[in-house]
């Protein structure tokens, strides 16, 4: 598995040195990630967006392996939505990392919930607000994302993180979220925060926006993603972002 995973990492290196520079309509790139699943079968309306949507899934749920390997049928990117130590209060996943680990057992872990979501092309942290502040916390995580030739997106749950710092140390490729598009289940706040996200595409040349699939976050999007070409923004996947850097 970890094998097969490194030749999936170069052969996504491949396809990022082909990307270029963005020309032409498409000057600014936008990538959206939907979080949070695995507890349901993929929501027939996820699945009915298009496939530059990436998603990221929750490892020991009753879904994780078949929503998995339906969106790889469906040519999406996968995550493993990796559950990690919050600074508050929260009730935590079975599979959570953290800070009271010893080595083996929170890398163990780790690879634990990657062989859950077979298809992951990379992390993120579900949660995380403490452990994400860890620097050792985050080599770990690095060390096996390395070894098996991932990637690491920062869902930036507390502005403290220093998971990009601890990635760019060992060399392994990571990304970080610019919006969170859901936080209040509004249409008029889900339709502001993507247009928050336009904003940043354009001013960066890209953006990261994470949802959740609510029922009102997939309506919003489904009316509103057609109308990104006409602002000049070109919905990509994820890994079509690789070559950026935050």
């Amino acid at each position: 598995m970890a094998k097969s995973r490194v030749l999936r990492k170069w052969a996504l290196a491949l396809v990022f040195a082909s990307l270029g520079a963005p020309s032409g309509a498409f000057a600014a790139k936008l990538a959206i990630v939907i979080d949070d699943l695995g507890y349901q079968p993929m929501p027939e309306a996820l699945s009915a967006l298009p496939a530059q949507i990436s998603v990221s899934i929750l490892p020991d749920t009753p879904y994780d392996q078949a929503t998995s390997q339906l969106a790889h049928q469906q040519r999406r990117d996968v995550l493993l939505h990796m559950p990690m130590e919050p600074l508050h209060r929260a009730p935590l996943e079975m599979a959570t990392l953290t800070r009271q680990m010893d080595q083996q057992t929170f890398q163990r872990t780790l690879r634990s919930g990657l062989a859950r979501v077979p298809d992951a092309i990379a992390v993120n942290n579900h949660m995380g607000s403490a452990l994400t502040q860890n620097p050792q916390a985050m080599d770990w995580v690095m060390e096996v994302l390395s070894e098996q030739g991932l990637f690491f997106l920062d869902s930036r749950t507390t502005a403290k993180s220093v998971a990009l710092k601890q990635a760019k140390q060992q060399n392994v490729p990571a990304l970080r979220r610019h919006v969170f598009l859901d936080h209040l289940s509004t249409e008029k706040f889900i339709s502001q925060q993507l247009s928050r996200a336009i904003r940043q595409a354009k001013q960066n040349g890209y953006a990261i926006a994470i949802g959740h699939p609510y029922p009102i976050t997939l309506d919003v999007l489904s009316q509103l993603l057609p109308q990104l070409e006409a602002q000049g923004i070109q919905l990509v996947r994820l890994s079509e972002l690789s070559r950026f850097t935050d």
